[in-house]
């Protein structure tokens, strides 16, 4: 990680010129004086050989950095191998030959994205800002897996509205661990980076930290040493491949197919009721708690679709969103429309619904676009398939009535 990030610095500070290899042990700037704001932070990453200046003795501290400059960033902290063979197109304004294509497509874990209907920008022009920055601190450090987010920590800013409420989770978690601060009791989420705060914010988040020390004990000889934490399982997927590889289609019931970066199904059999698309993973890990969510997309159609779970033998639970509510329910028969109905809540269906459902032991919890919905005690763990459900009636006015399925994604939790 270490390694990723000082990449990830070194990269930031590169991004537009070729800076001249210094040689002083204390380097300084002509544009960075002692009474600069950000004087302790750049001087000490640039005698660290972090960062570098220019061949005029400038820093450039105030030049802003864009979004494919921080696509590419990404790469380099990230330590991806780019394969130059065919990659899907992913957003509409970074096509193929732009110069940040490759460096876009293979940072998508990182980077924050906008989507309009089924289209995806990245808008690769415009400067990265304060939320995009805090998002990749966070993903960068696994913080995102290791801590869950105190939102109470975003009412403290004045302009909290401004940040966009998908990423508020992990501004949130950047606050509470102190990787970025407030000013004045706002936080600026849409402010622009320079280099100079980005010298700044990645000192704060990545010296400061590895020159801390604390007293331990050692193990006395021979004592058993403590088994490392086995990696938790995270698949998420966003259906830029058609073929769609992490699913398990000849298990499927219904025909599930990729349309315009989105997934829906559809049968000729008029006696199934059920379409299930099991996800593929190792399901003889003992998972016990975990979290599902995917985006339910509606276009002219009630919904009627989202999550299932518990798979064995053809019966799952399911969690479904309809017209005017969402339902936590059992289906025990894919050729049956009757769902055995364990609990719902009110719900106004909307053009796009961010799903989640976290299980935990016996307790299943709803979330519906980031806000808890209610939970049912007592759902017992029958089987390990789950994956993505719809309805037969999701899909029966195809294609100008449809339900589609974005962003999935399985996250096994503590």
């Amino acid at each position: 990680m270490k390694r990723a990030l000082a990449v990830f610095l070194s990269v930031l500070m590169f991004l537009t010129v070729i800076p001249v290899v210094g040689a002083a042990s204390t380097p300084s700037f002509s544009d960075v004086p002692r009474s600069h704001w950000a004087y302790k932070e750049i001087t000490e990453m640039a005698a660290k050989g972090i960062i570098k200046g220019y061949d005029n003795r400038t820093f450039r501290p105030n030049n802003e950095v864009t979004r494919a400059e921080f696509a590419k960033i990404m790469i380099a902290a990230a330590d991806v191998d780019i394969n130059k063979n065919y990659v899907d197109q992913t957003f509409k304004d970074v096509p193929r030959h732009h110069w940040a294509f490759l460096y876009v497509e293979y940072a998508k874990p990182y980077l924050t994205g906008y989507k309009s209907g089924s289209t995806y920008t990245y808008k690769p022009d415009q400067a990265a800002v304060r939320e995009d920055i805090a998002v990749a601190l966070v993903r960068l450090l696994g913080y995102d897996q290791k801590y869950k987010a105190d939102m109470n920590q975003l009412k403290k800013f004045r302009d909290y509205d401004n940040i966009s409420s998908a990423l508020r989770p992990y501004i949130a978690i950047a606050i509470q661990t102190d990787l970025m601060k407030g000013y004045n009791g706002n936080f600026r989420p849409q402010d622009p980076i320079t280099r100079a705060e980005a010298a700044s914010l990645l000192y704060r988040a990545i010296l400061d930290r590895d020159d801390d020390e604390s007293k331990i004990v050692f193990p006395n000889p021979g004592q058993p040493q403590p088994k490392p934490e086995p990696e938790r399982i995270n698949i998420s997927d966003s259906f830029s491949d058609s073929k769609l590889k992490n699913w398990d289609t000849d298990k499927a019931t219904g025909n599930w197919d990729v349309d315009s970066k989105q997934v829906t199904a559809t049968s000729d059999d008029d006696d199934l009721d059920h379409y299930l698309l099991p996800l593929r993973w190792n399901e003889s890990d003992n998972v016990k708690n975990y979290e599902l969510s995917v985006d339910v997309n509606v276009v002219g159609s009630e919904g009627l679709g989202g999550l299932y779970f518990n798979g064995k033998d053809g019966k799952a639970n399911v969690v479904f969103i309809q017209k005017d509510r969402v339902v936590l329910g059992k289906v025990n028969d894919v050729e049956d429309d009757d769902i055995d109905i364990i609990t719902s809540s009110t719900y106004k269906l909307k053009s796009s619904n961010r799903l989640k459902v976290t299980v935990t032991d016996n307790t299943v919890s709803i979330y519906l676009n980031d806000q808890y919905l209610f939970g049912q005690q007592y759902v017992k763990q029958e089987g390990k398939k789950l994956g993505l459900y719809l309805q037969e009636e999701a899909t029966k006015g195809a294609p100008r009535k449809t339900t589609y399925l974005d962003n999935f994604s399985f996250k096994e939790t503590k």
